[in-house]
C-alpha cells in the first residue's frame, strides 16, 4: 500500500498522479506532478494539498471543455500540419540514393505513431511496460522496434512539456474557440487531440501510401475510441495507370512540356514548386481528392504569405503556418503579387488538365478563373519604354564607345569589345526581341532568305521561347551589318553566337550574365530616369516606334515581335509578312549611334 492516495515513488523522489474523472470526458488522461522530495511525511502533506485542489479543479473543468466542432477543427488542423511536415520531409529526401530509405522511414514513422498514441492515451507519464509491449506485439509490431518506440516516447513526452509546444497548442485552440486564454480542460483536450492527430498521420504514413486527410482523420477518431491502431481497410478499386500524386503529375507534365520545347528549366521548376505549395497548403497529395474548395484554401494561403517567403535559406523548411504567423506578428506586408497568384493558378489548371487526360479525375470540376486576381497597376505602366533620347544616351556609354578593360566595361577607355554585352542590347533595340531569345542565338539561327539576312527565333536545345507564336524570323538591321555582326558570326568557333555567356545555375538564364554591367551602364548614362527602366524596355520602345512613328500594320508588328495574332483570318489564312516588307520597317528604326 502506498503512503497516500495518488502517490508513487519514482527512483528516490515521490510523485503525485491522478486520473482525470470520467465525468469530465478525459478518462484516458492523468495529471502528474513531481513532489520534489524523498521524505514520506513531506510527500503525504503535499499530496493531500494537491488532492484537495484537484477536486476543485475537476469540478470547474466539468463545467466547460471543447465543443465537438472545435475539437473537430483542431484535429483537422493538426492532421493537415503534420501531413504537410511529412510531405516536406519526403520531398527533401526524394533525391536520396540510400538503399531502402523509404522502408526505413516507414519503420520510423510507425514507431513514432505508436509512441504518440501511447502518449495520447496515458499522458506524459506513459511508458513502454510489459503490458504495452504485449499490446504492440498483438498489433504486429516486431520486438526489434521496441527500442525505437521507447526512444520516441521519451522524446515526444519531453516535447509535450516544452513551453514552445504548449504555446503552439494554446494559440491553435484559441484561434478556433476565440478565447484568449483556454481553460485547463480546453488545453488538455487540445493536447490529447494534438497527440492523437499526429499519431494518426504517422501510422497512416507508415503504410507507404498517400496519407490522405480523410483517412488520417478517420484513423485519429478511431484511436480516440479504441486506444489502439485499428485495421485500415484497403479500398478495392482499380489501380490507376499513372501515379495520382500531385507532385508526380507535375513531374510528368513538365517532362512533356520540356520535351516539346514548351517549357524552360525555370518554368518546370515553377510548376513543380507550385504543386508542392498546393500540397502543403491544403494537405491534399492525391489529385483524385482535390476539390474546388481546396483551390480556394490555396488562394487564401497565398494571400497571407509574405512576397519573399522562403527566399532565405533559414526559412526553407519552416512550415507555412509558422511563416504566416510570424508575418502577422510583425505586421509585415503579405500577399503574393497578382501576377504570381495568377501564374500559380494557371499551373494548377494545367496540372488538373493533364491529370484528367491521364484518367485521374478530381472531386468535381476545378475552376480557377474566378479566383484570379486583378492588378491595380495598368499593364502598360509596369515596364516603361525607352525614349529615343534614352537610347542615344545609353549607347554613348563606354560599352560601345570604348572601355578601359574587359574587367572595367563601364569605365571610359579606348577598348571596344564586341561580345554579348556589346551586341545583345543593340539587337534588342533593332528587333524588340527578348533578352533570352537573343542571348541563346546560335550560328544556325542566322539565315538569308529572299536576299534578306535575318534572325530565326526557334525552339532549340540552347534556349526555349516564351510561347509558340514567339517562333519567328526578324530581319537584321543594316546598322548591325555595318558594325560587323556577320563577321562576328563567321569568327565564332562554337555553335552559340555568344559562347562567353554562362548560366549560373540550371534554372538561370544566359542573359543573366550581362545583367550587372548592363544595369550599371544604364544607371550611369540615364541617371534618375533609369530607375524603373529595364532591359525589357527595349521591347516596349520598338513597339512604340513601329506603332506610332512608322504606323506599321498591326499584323506585321505581331510577326516582328512574336505576338499572338487575334484575328482568325490573319492567324490561319495567307502567309506571314514577307521578310523584305519587315526589313523596311526594321531598317527604319533610328540608329542607336
Amino acid at each position: 500500500m502506498g503512503i497516500a492516495n495518488f502517490v508513487f515513488r519514482r527512483a528516490a523522489i515521490y510523485a503525485w498522479r491522478r486520473r482525470i474523472p470520467t465525468r469530465i470526458g478525459c478518462e484516458s488522461l492523468h495529471l502528474q506532478v513531481s513532489l520534489g522530495t524523498a521524505c514520506p511525511a513531506t510527500a503525504r502533506r503535499l499530496a493531500g494539498i494537491l488532492t484537495h485542489e484537484s477536486d476543485e479543479v475537476f469540478e470547474a473543468m466539468a463545467l466547460d471543455g471543447l465543443s465537438k466542432e472545435a475539437a473537430r477543427q483542431w484535429l483537422e488542423q493538426v492532421v493537415r500540419d503534420e501531413m504537410a511536415r511529412i510531405e516536406r520531409r519526403k520531398r527533401a529526401q526524394s533525391d536520396s540514393r540510400e538503399a531502402g530509405y523509404a522502408r526505413l522511414n516507414a519503420e520510423e514513422d510507425r514507431a513514432m505513431g505508436h509512441a504518440l498514441r501511447l502518449l495520447a492515451r496515458d499522458g506524459v507519464s506513459a511508458e513502454l511496460g510489459d503490458e504495452e509491449k504485449q499490446e504492440l506485439v498483438s498489433e504486429g509490431v516486431p520486438k526489434a522496434a521496441f527500442e525505437r518506440v521507447e526512444a520516441y516516447l521519451s522524446q515526444a513526452a519531453g516535447e509535450m512539456l516544452a513551453p514552445s509546444v504548449e504555446r503552439k497548442i494554446q494559440n491553435g485552440i484559441s484561434a478556433i474557440t476565440g478565447h484568449a486564454l483556454p481553460s485547463a480542460h480546453d488545453f488538455l483536450d487540445a493536447r490529447t487531440i494534438y497527440l492523437r492527430g499526429r499519431a494518426a498521420v504517422y501510422l497512416n504514413a507508415s503504410q507507404r501510401r498517400d496519407p490522405a486527410l480523410a483517412e488520417a482523420l478517420k484513423l485519429a477518431e478511431a484511436l480516440e475510441q479504441g486506444g489502439s491502431e485499428p485495421h485500415i481497410p484497403v479500398t478495392q478499386e482499380t489501380e490507376p495507370a499513372f501515379d495520382p500524386a500531385i507532385a508526380a503529375i507535375a513531374d510528368r507534365l513538365t517532362t512533356k512540356k520540356m520535351k516539346l520545347g514548351r517549357a524552360t528549366e525555370k518554368t518546370a521548376y515553377q510548376i513543380r514548386n507550385t504543386a508542392a505549395l498546393l500540397v502543403e497548403a491544403t494537405g491534399v497529395t492525391d489529385i483524385r481528392r482535390l476539390k474546388q474548395s481546396d483551390i480556394a484554401v490555396f488562394c487564401d494561403v497565398m494571400s497571407r504569405l509574405p512576397p519573399a517567403y522562403r527566399k532565405s535559406p533559414k526559412e526553407k523548411l519552416v512550415p507555412l503556418a509558422d511563416i504566416i504567423a510570424a508575418a502577422a506578428e510583425k505586421s509585415a506586408k503579405v500577399g503574393l503579387s497578382p501576377a504570381t497568384v495568377n501564374r500559380n493558378l494557371g499551373f494548377i489548371a494545367q496540372i488538373v488538365k493533364h491529370a484528367n487526360a491521364e484518367g485521374l479525375p478530381t472531386r468535381g470540376s476545378i475552376e480557377v478563373k474566378d479566383l484570379r486576381e486583378s492588378d491595380a497597376e495598368d499593364d502598360q505602366d509596369k515596364v516603361p519604354p525607352f525614349e529615343r533620347s534614352d537610347i542615344r544616351m545609353l549607347f554613348e556609354g563606354s560599352i560601345w564607345s570604348g572601355c578601359r578593360s574587359s574587367a572595367r566595361r563601364t569605365s571610359p577607355g579606348a577598348l571596344v569589345i564586341k561580345d554579348g554585352l556589346y551586341w545583345i542590347p543593340m539587337i534588342a533595340a533593332y528587333t524588340g526581341a527578348r533578352r533570352e531569345e537573343i542571348a541563346g542565338l546560335c550560328r544556325s539561327d542566322i539565315i538569308n532568305e529572299e536576299g534578306v539576312w535575318a534572325f530565326e527565333f526557334a525552339f532549340t536545345e540552347v534556349r526555349r521561347l516564351k510561347n509558340l507564336q514567339s517562333k519567328r524570323k526578324v530581319p537584321i538591321h543594316e546598322h548591325l551589318i555595318e558594325l560587323g555582326f556577320l563577321k562576328h558570326i563567321d569568327e565564332v568557333e562554337t555553335g552559340r553566337i555568344f559562347p562567353e555567356l554562362k548560366r549560373k545555375s540550371a534554372r538561370a538564364n544566359l542573359g543573366d550574365d550581362i545583367h550587372y554591367n548592363f544595369r550599371a551602364m544604364l544607371d550611369k548614362q540615364l541617371g534618375p530616369t533609369a530607375r524603373d527602366k529595364v532591359f525589357h524596355s527595349f521591347r516596349h520602345y520598338v513597339i512604340d516606334e513601329l506603332r506610332f512613328k512608322q504606323r506599321v500594320e498591326k499584323l506585321t508588328r505581331h510577326h516582328i515581335l512574336g505576338h499572338l495574332v487575334d484575328s482568325t483570318e490573319d492567324r490561319i489564312y495567307g502567309k506571314r509578312t514577307p521578310l523584305p516588307i519587315m526589313k523596311e520597317a526594321i531598317d527604319a528604326l533610328p540608329r542607336v549611334f
